[in-house]
């Protein structure tokens, strides 16, 4: 067996006054005809008489998740070597059973000491916002770590045995006991997911701070402050975050989360793309982009609703105006003077909005008459436009349905009544009834028009071209139809979800929590 010396981790400080504890590694060597390696480190510290001290170690001296080890058994009582208070500057030796808790080929390995003082995992520059207008004083970090940085705080939080973490090929996944953060991903081999972070900055009770907390107070204070979408609070508890999860069919990347994901509160799926709207009022897109379909407007923003139609996109201004972009067709072109909109729906061409006043406004491809508002309808409270037909929900809890009649997606059936919520799928219809039960009709081939036996407490419904989705009360999430691309396979971790959404063979979910 080869030994490669460590890589030395350095946890770094949460103030800038404080010098971080600097790991050194002495040596590390096997000893001969044995399966034992005897490590002679020590902690340099400067600021501290004790440090936090862990270790890892490393396949083929590759420093990733992919190659992770955690040695746990240490011989000739050096297992004390390892601790929470071991002292700084001063020399330590281990001596490392690898083949108890290995018996393996591991070839080179690289043995490495990780070390935290008291002042946290990652680093920040910091500064204070005086107290001010009734507002509190607050610490704030005026740039977010980077992910070498938020990879050595996941490091070291396995090294800990954190039981927020699990580790399965390479994946680092939150478990059960990370709440929001059960079955996301926040790393893979040596990379870090898009909710790395955040699951770092709830370790540290820290949550990004919010508008008001960053504007009041002394502007000299502020001065040199970075993006303020990046600043977080050191005194301020952790806060609200939404988690979004996408499974099925991933051709174009659409199911594969974008660095942009931190922040959506809703998304929409179509033929391979998918869009996401934050909570700052803009649209990220990922996926498919031909037709420039994922690419928003530049300086796009207000923005209240987003829906995907085949290639094109679709998003609702908080102004009540409409923006389209994607492939150049009729889809595209919003109707003259389109005002007072307070819902939209794309379909695969062809796009539906509800006005104030309770009328709907179509345009679009018109094949068999999609985009052909009935004469006289008014009273709508809610569209939903399927892939070539048209849904409208009225006050009084009826359906108006119009286009494609194939499988009979537009026949309303016989007594439906009280329906509280409307989805159209590719060639079958959903629709949500008062009472927390689901009807369904139209095309059932891949069994999307089948409704889950004793399914109940639904509070939203999606569908896709030939799948279905329903949100429970619980934040469960149900899918039944077809599952050629495992988008009715429901990951594990899909749960406390707040919304859902269907792209064409894709799913989405959106878990949020307020600790």
């Amino acid at each position: 067996m080869r030994i490669l010396t460590a890589l030395l981790l350095s946890s770094a400080t949460v103030f800038a006054a404080n010098t971080p504890p600097t790991p050194q590694i002495i040596s590390a060597n096997m000893r001969a005809g044995t399966t034992l390696m005897d490590v002679v480190y020590q902690v340099n510290d400067p600021d501290d008489a004790t440090v936090r001290v862990r270790a890892l170690a490393f396949v083929n001296g590759t420093r990733s998740f992919a190659n992770v080890l955690k040695p746990v058994t240490f011989v000739n009582d050096t297992a004390s070597n390892l601790g929470d208070a071991i002292p700084a500057n001063t020399t330590q030796v281990l001596t490392w059973d690898v083949g108890a808790d290995w018996n393996i080929d591991l070839g080179q390995v690289k043995f490495e000491i990780l070390a935290l003082d008291s002042r946290g995992l990652l680093p920040f520059d910091w500064i204070t916002i005086p107290a001010a207008q009734g507002q509190p004083a607050l610490t704030i970090s005026k740039d977010t770590p980077s992910d070498a940085a938020t990879l050595n705080a996941l490091f070291w939080l396995y090294a800990d045995g954190d039981p927020g973490l699990t580790l399965s090929n390479g994946v680092l996944t939150g478990t059960t006991q990370s709440g929001v953060f059960h079955g996301v991903q926040l790393a893979k081999g040596s990379s870090v997911s898009n909710y790395g972070p955040p699951f770092c900055f709830k370790k540290m009770n820290l949550d990004p701070a919010n508008g008001v907390e960053t504007t009041y107070g002394n502007s000299t204070a502020r001065a040199g402050l970075l993006n303020p979408s990046n600043w977080h609070a050191l005194n301020a508890p952790f806060g609200q975050l939404s988690i979004l999860m996408i499974w099925g069919q991933n051709s174009h990347g659409q199911a594969i989360l974008p660095v942009s994901t931190v922040g959506i509160v809703s998304a929409a799926g179509g033929w391979g793309q998918s869009l996401g709207r934050k909570d700052n009022g803009t649209v990220v897109g990922w996926g498919n982009n031909n037709s420039g379909q994922i690419t928003p407007p530049a300086g796009l923003s207000g923005v209240v609703q987003i829906s995907k139609g085949h290639d094109h996109s679709l998003a609702l201004k908080s102004d009540g105006t409409v923006v389209a972009w994607g492939n150049i067709s009729t889809a595209l072109t919003i109707p003259a003077g389109l005002s007072n909109v307070t819902q939209i729906s794309a379909g695969s061409f062809h796009n539906l909005a509800l006005r104030g006043d309770g009328t709907v406004v179509a345009w679009g491809d018109n094949g068999s008459g999609r985009s052909t508002v009935p004469a006289g309808l008014t009273g709508v409270k809610s569209v939903a436009a399927g892939s070539a037909h048209s849904m409208a929900l009225k006050l009084d809890g009826t359906l108006v349905l119009w286009g494609d009649n194939g499988s009979g997606r537009s026949t309303v059936p016989p007594g439906l009544a009280g329906v509280s919520a409307i989805a159209g799928g590719g060639a079958h219809s959903l629709a949500l009834k008062s009472d927390g039960t689901v009807a369904a009709w139209g095309d059932n081939s891949k069994g999307q028009c089948t409704i889950p036996a004793g399914l109940n407490g639904v509070t939203a419904i999606a569908a896709g071209v030939n799948h279905s989705l329903a949100l429970k009360s619980d934040g469960t999430v149900v899918a039944w139809g077809s599952n050629e691309f495992g988008q009715c396979t429901i990951p594990e971790g899909v749960s406390g979800v707040v919304f859902i959404a269907a792209g064409q063979y894709h799913s989405f979910a959106i878990k949020s929590t307020i600790p």
